[in-house]
């Protein structure tokens, strides 16, 4: 009898441990990928500010420039895009399938609850058995009446751990299974993401590279000059006024002349350059990022 019970021990508890090991290991994985998930979507939101903010910087800058940012945060907000599809991917696909796991395990443990029930009644059985045979050897009645109450109860209890093998070993697939699919869904749900990630920002790269800084410069340069000019005739119209009061409309009539005459000068920077207002075609593979920042990177 000591023997069986000692197998039936160590098997207990090594399918306890196996649902321990489950419960702790996949409950903690499972609150590291809500925070991962739930990061993730913070950083969605962070862009999107990034996206605006870039929007209000190119309306303050030149036509080259201007072309750029508006492009690099058309670009950021596409990825932005995939963010989202990628934040409820892994709320579907991966952390709502462990959260549900939670359940299977729940109910393995009401089964070894159930088991250790049972075992502790045909324990508790066995042992009268053995107190009557000590106290009154003679007592056929009583001895024969504990030990068909002992034999109801081993069999319960052989009931109970057939029961319970098979539900452990049910278990064990389903949490096998479980962590093949829920972490494969993981990884195609990362390499989507940064797979058109990479398509984008390899768009991004290209458009930045063809960005001409030093034509914006130029026109910077030429309303610097511009302006000189301007300044020394409103300065030799208001000399030949004694008059603050006189010197004043045509003061403020020099104001719309330069505001026209960048216009005109934008007008034509747009006249001369129309490609620039068009985005560069975002089918490029990755190697050719590659190879054009070695490129940079050489020539620097």
């Amino acid at each position: 009898m000591n023997s069986l019970l000692s197998t039936r021990d160590v098997e207990v508890k090594s399918m306890e441990q196996t649902v321990k090991h489950a419960e702790k290991n996949l409950g903690e994985i499972c609150h590291l990928l809500g925070s991962y998930t739930r990061k993730t979507a913070k950083l969605r939101d962070k862009a999107d500010l990034l996206v605006a903010q870039l929007f209000d910087f190119s309306s303050t800058e030149g036509h080259e420039v201007q072309m750029g940012l508006k492009n690099l945060a058309e670009d950021l907000a596409m990825i932005q895009d995939y963010r989202q599809a990628q934040v409820e991917r892994l709320e579907t696909r991966v952390v709502g399938p462990l959260k549900a796991f939670g359940g299977v395990v729940k109910n393995k443990r009401a089964d070894l609850k159930k088991f250790n029930t049972d075992l502790n009644r045909e324990l508790k059985e066995l042992r009268k058995v053995e107190k009557i045979r000590l106290r009154n050897p003679a007592d056929r009645k009583s001895i024969s009446q504990a030990e068909v109450n002992a034999l109801k109860a081993s069999n319960n209890a052989q009931h109970s751990i057939r029961q319970l093998e098979e539900a452990i070993t049910d278990f064990q697939r389903q949490k096998l299974e479980a962590i093949k699919t829920i972490f494969t869904d993981f990884i195609t749900v990362e390499m989507l993401f940064h797979a058109k990630a990479l398509e984008v920002y390899t768009h991004t790269f290209r458009n930045l590279e063809a960005m001409n800084t030093q034509k914006d410069l130029e026109v910077f340069s030429g309303r610097l000059k511009m302006a000189d000019p301007l300044a020394g005739y409103l300065e030799t119209s208001m000399s030949h006024h004694r008059s603050p009061i006189a010197a004043s409309p045509k003061g403020q009539s020099l104001r719309p002349a330069l505001a026209s005459i960048i216009r005109h000068n934008n007008q034509q920077l747009h006249s001369q350059h129309p490609e620039k207002s068009r985005r560069v075609s975002p089918s490029i593979i990755v190697t050719i990022v590659t190879g054009s920042v070695k490129d940079n990177t050489a020539t620097h």
